[in-house]
């Protein structure tokens, strides 16, 4: 990346330490991906303040004993934290980890992602997983790996993710064909990618429909269509499915392909393009679940 061409990562100054990680790496990073201490939607907090410095394990109170170095806002909620470490400290397990993780964890936290850095390497974790989701040197990071960081880190990673998919929306795709709103499509064995509660009444899922490419479609339904829905979820994962889109945080997100499953619809395109700071798409309108 340009803004580190004259760092030498692999031949750092002696005595090279944290603060150094700090003002040379860190925050160069964090601003060319789009965030700032003085911007109240990509906000950057240094130090925050624990208020409560105890995370939970099972019965156990631990004490939290570090403040992270960055923690980083989105639209107002706590994204990730990032956190500095000297050359000469493992940032891919151990206690800097475990360190990290008891903060993401914390219950006035409440994040995801969490990050380390030591002038030589960058970690990037999930907290819901061991081994990290992006881990690789700076002295021979290709652009592919910063791109990766870019659709871990960056602003629309935690607004609209799917963004990073880089797949044409299947609506739009279908205009293209010729298709129009009276044309009613029968989806069958549609695997869902994720799935969320728009208002009381209204849902929608997202698939990935292959044609020539693959394409990410949008399907809305109605609350009047749920019970329909909820028949094909498998009932393995009917509980979790249920709680998940009926309830806080009103979203189903599939990892796995064991979290994902297929189903047998028809549906039309909606008459409103959409249009967001981050993509275009048109919604088709889920009419009837095949039983």
């Amino acid at each position: 990346m340009s803004i580190f061409e004259n760092i030498d990562f692999n031949n750092l100054p002696e005595g090279y330490n944290e603060d150094g990680v700090r003002e040379d790496i860190i925050a160069p990073l964090l601003k060319i991906l789009g965030y700032s201490a003085f911007d109240k939607s990509n906000c950057i907090v240094r130090g925050p303040h624990l208020e409560h410095p105890f995370t939970r394990f099972g019965t156990k109170n631990v004490k939290n004993d570090i403040i992270p170095d960055y923690l980083i806002k989105v639209k107002g909620k706590n994204a990730f934290i990032i956190e500095a470490k000297s050359p000469l400290e493992n940032i891919c397990k151990g206690k800097n980890v475990e360190q990290a993780y008891s903060y993401a964890i914390n219950r006035k936290v409440q994040i995801k992602r969490f990050v380390l850095c030591n002038g030589k390497e960058i970690s990037i974790f999930d907290v819901d997983k061991e081994e990290p989701l992006l881990h690789f040197y700076l002295g021979n990071a290709s652009e592919k790996n910063w791109e990766q960081v870019f659709e871990l880190l960056s602003p629309a990673a935690f607004i609209n993710p799917h963004i990073f998919n880089y797949k044409n929306d299947f609506g739009l795709w279908c205009i293209k064909q010729g298709i129009t709103q009276d044309i009613l499509q029968k989806f069958s064995n549609c695997y869902i990618n994720d799935i969320y509660r728009l208002s009381d009444s209204k849902f929608t899922f997202l698939a990935v429909i292959q044609k020539d490419e693959e394409l990410l479609a949008s399907f809305d339904f109605d609350d009047s269509l749920f019970d329909d829905f909820m028949n094909q979820v498998p009932n393995y994962l009917k509980d979790k499915v249920r709680n998940s889109i009926r309830n806080s945080p009103f979203k189903y997100i599939t990892n796995t392909e064991e979290e994902s499953f297929p189903l047998k619809f028809v549906a039309c395109l909606s008459d409103k393009v959409i249009k967001n700071e981050n993509e275009t798409y048109l919604p088709l309108i889920v009419k009837e679940f095949l039983s």
